[in-house]
């Protein structure tokens, strides 16, 4: 029960947190995605004069058009600044106004109590205290936030002297489980298991928030100096999956230029004694955030560089199709002068359409709001028997075909009618109609979507035009796109050698839905394979029921006008059972695909 209360505690307080902004890196406006970009000669010294035609962007392999590059460079960084006073923070307002200004620097600090010892305390809070008196500007905003300080109440600053009472409280507890406070000691857990995860969870949820705060604050990069020696990974609960996790930090950060640079405390021998066990969480949020990982001879030095990259770097505007379907997709960022290295980070999570319609929502919370019908609820028909199959088209769209089968009666049961047509509607990601009319048994309906979510409303009607069932369904359109891919297996099902024959000569035959066959069919799969450069390699490998390989299947490879490889795969001779055909793409397996068969008498 302290779990829960805590874990709703935690909900409710992030809730209220503003809604990310669609102006960060990649979270994007329309179609345009942000990045920021750090460019040095070979000394180390930023660049400046930078233009469109100098970078070269690639977006999961493929190259995009920069579409604009603007040099963002912060002035009166140190000492006592330009001369003029920095406005004083007062209100939410002043903190918005403020922090959207080019010469101020927005710094956001983590101390993860919870999880520094003891011994370290001294050692965090006289780094921080130097790097307030050193390293600040005076237009420099700061907040500092500690495990269960109240999310509803971070609040940027310029007043050094609170900034340094704040590190003072800083204490190390990690292994001291006595409650100090009377909300620890009525719903924070003593027993060491469960406080380890509940400590984990409140300092994912928290250090999620103060980057979804900084985040709506500015468009430019931001920094969070996240000091911590342990990130444990939260263990999922039912009920408890939309709680922030290492994963939401992330995507938080990528969505906004946010990047965090982890101090660990831990010398060489306490980092010896407690052996990190997989993956080291800390080094993956400094990486994968454009950060940094400093161990505490690099404090001074890290912090300082820290400083530096917030003051001069450059936000590169390009366009993405595919900066709503809800996926990462990786960035390759270069220079095209000879001598220049860049530095980005490594990619960005893409936005999902209702993501998108929140952060409406609350743009808009107060206007007049029209009444929306609710959405019916989905229901998916028993009568009928689906299939989607998804390939590459020529508009950067993906191509769906849609089949259904009537689903076969069960023995004895008169009372259910058998299916005859769908009347269906299909709705993309994009709020478009892709389609929109009758579809009949052992015919298909073809449209193209962009990736992402797809609505399928369709009433089913028998031979009599009689409505019997509906179905009302949401599926997830993968994009294609990468260096090697593989569009979605199609089976054909043929018996004599006649169907065979007339099979090959039909290149728009109907792929069946049906996954069960009997020993005395012939099955031809037909799967579309992808690369950038050549037509790739495809194999099939049949697999039993007791999961063991069988045998290579035969392949007939696409030509050079056509990315269709053809699996051959007769049943004659197969006992009875669920077989497996893996279908692998690439030399070494880039893409892979798995058709389950069941095979009968």
């Amino acid at each position: 029960m302290r779990l829960l209360w805590l874990a709703l505690t935690v909900v409710v307080a992030a809730a209220q947190v503003p809604v990310l902004s669609q102006a960060g890196p990649a979270a994007a406006a329309g179609d345009t995605v942000r990045i920021d970009v750090i460019a040095t000669d070979w000394r180390g010294r930023t660049v400046d004069g930078l233009t469109a035609a100098d970078f070269s962007l690639r977006e999961d392999g493929f190259e995009q058009a920069v579409d604009d590059v603007r040099l963002v460079k912060v002035r009166g960084t140190s000492g006592q600044g330009d001369g003029a006073q920095p406005a004083l923070i007062a209100s939410a307002a002043d903190e918005r106004a403020e922090a959207g200004r080019e010469n101020t620097r927005v710094i956001g600090m983590y101390l993860d109590e919870y999880f520094v010892s003891r011994a370290n305390t001294e050692r965090v809070r006289a780094a921080l205290h130097r790097f307030v008196d050193e390293d600040l500007g005076p237009r420099d905003l700061v907040t500092i936030m500690r495990p269960l300080d109240s999310l509803l109440k971070i609040r940027m600053t310029r007043d050094r002297a609170s900034l340094h009472q704040a590190i003072d409280k800083f204490e190390g507890r990690r292994g001291d489980y006595e409650p100090r406070t009377a909300f620890e000691r009525n719903y924070i857990v003593t027993e060491r298991g469960r406080a380890e995860s509940q400590r984990a969870q409140t300092t994912w949820s928290s250090l999620n928030a103060l980057a979804l705060h900084l985040a709506n604050l500015r468009a430019g990069r931001t920094s969070v100096v996240f000091v911590s020696e342990q990130a444990d990974p939260v263990p999922r609960r039912r009920g408890f999956e939309s709680l922030p996790s290492s994963s939401s930090v992330m995507r938080t950060a990528n969505r906004s230029s946010l990047s965090i640079y982890v101090m660990d405390p831990r010398d060489d021998a306490q980092r010896a004694a407690s052996a990190d066990e997989g993956p080291n969480l800390l080094r993956v949020l400094a990486d994968d955030t454009d950060g940094a990982l400093l161990n505490p001879s690099e404090f001074g030095a890290g912090l300082k560089q820290m400083m530096a990259d917030a003051s001069s770097y450059y936000l590169v505007t390009y366009r993405s199709v595919r900066n709503r379907d809800g996926l990462f997709h990786a960035l390759y960022v270069t220079a095209k002068r000879p001598g220049i290295q860049v530095r980005a980070r490594k990619g960005f999570w893409a936005t999902t359409p209702d993501e998108v319609q929140r952060a409406e929502w609350m743009a808009h919370a107060n206007d007049p709001r029209p009444v929306v019908p609710l959405e019916p609820p989905r229901h998916a028909s028993q009568l009928i028997r689906p299939w989607f199959g998804f390939a590459r088209s020529g508009n950067g769209k993906i191509r769906v075909t849609f089949v259904w089968e009537p689903s076969g009666r069960v023995p004895g049961d008169r009372g259910v009618k058998t299916a005859a047509r769908l009347e269906a509607k299909v709705v993309g990601s994009d709020g478009a109609t892709a389609f929109q009319g009758t579809v009949k048994e052992r015919s298909s309906a073809v449209f193209y979507v962009p990736p992402g979510r797809v609505t399928l409303t369709s009433a089913v009607e028998d031979s009599a035009g009689q409505r019997i069932d509906s179905d009302i369904r949401d599926v997830i359109v993968r994009d294609l796109r990468g260096a090697v891919a593989l569009g979605t297996p199609e089976v054909f099902r043929t018996r004599t050698a006649r169907d065979l024959r007339e099979l090959g000569a039909d290149a728009v035959a109907v792929p069946v839905a049906a996954r069960e066959f009997s020993r005395t069919e012939h099955l031809v799969i037909r799967v579309p394979a992808y690369a950038a450069a050549q037509t790739p390699v495809v194999s099939a490998t049949l697999v039993s029921p007791a999961k063991q390989a069988m045998r290579q299947l035969s392949v007939e490879q696409a030509g050079a006008s056509s990315p269709l490889a053809q699996v051959d795969l007769p049943l004659a001779g197969l006992a009875s059972g669920e077989y497996l055909v893996n279908i692998s793409a690439g030399d070494a397996a880039q893409a892979e695909e798995v058709v389950t068969i069941r095979v009968t008498n």
